[in-house]
């Protein structure tokens, strides 16, 4: 699943389902516009799994880095030597801090993996991706003018023009807006 579907980039964009002569490049711009989602929050957006090493030092406490955690599905020490059982651990969705509840603490190097993101994609962050990737569709091919001040002035972040009626929708601060 993705934040945005080309089917929907279509409707957006008031291109023809049947038309799929852009669909190759379009589709460049979901998966940019996703990533440039995620980046923005902070956060796993498009639920996926993903196995990650990482490092505690004899410590009944580590962080995972992709949040929201939906479940953790294995933990095991990198020389194969440890296992944990994901019900022996406690989790912290929002924080992606992960608790020892019972058993060993964990020492040295461990994969994780887990499954983090949304199901389905919250409609504003959907509604958010669109705008962006409108944007950058619109400004890539001319379609707009440069906007000075108003809705609909893009805002620099890096790497990305965001329209602040996106930022909004992400629940971003505005910068220069008090």
């Amino acid at each position: 699943m993705a934040i945005v579907t080309l089917e929907a980039a279509k409707r957006q964009l008031n291109i023809s389902q049947d038309d799929t002569s852009l669909d190759d490049e379009l589709q460049l711009y979901v998966d940019a516009v996703g990533a440039a989602v995620e980046k923005a929050r902070g956060e796993t957006i498009d639920r996926r799994t993903i196995v990650a090493e990482e490092v505690a030092a004899r410590r009944s406490s580590f962080l995972l880095a992709s949040v929201p955690i939906v479940s953790i599905t294995s933990t095991v020490s990198v020389d194969g030597s440890q296992v944990w059982d994901p019900s022996d651990l406690r989790v912290d969705a929002s924080s992606g801090m992960v608790t020892v509840a019972s058993g060993p603490a964990v020492s040295g190097a461990v994969l994780v993996t887990y499954t983090a993101g949304y199901d389905p994609v919250p409609a504003h962050y959907q509604l958010a991706a669109l705008i962006i990737l409108q944007h950058l569709w619109e400004t890539q091919r001319g379609v707009m003018g440069v906007s000075l001040g108003g809705d609909g002035e893009p805002v620099m972040m890096p790497g990305f023009a965001i329209p602040r009626r996106a930022l909004e929708l992400l629940g971003l601060s505005i910068p220069g807006v008090a």
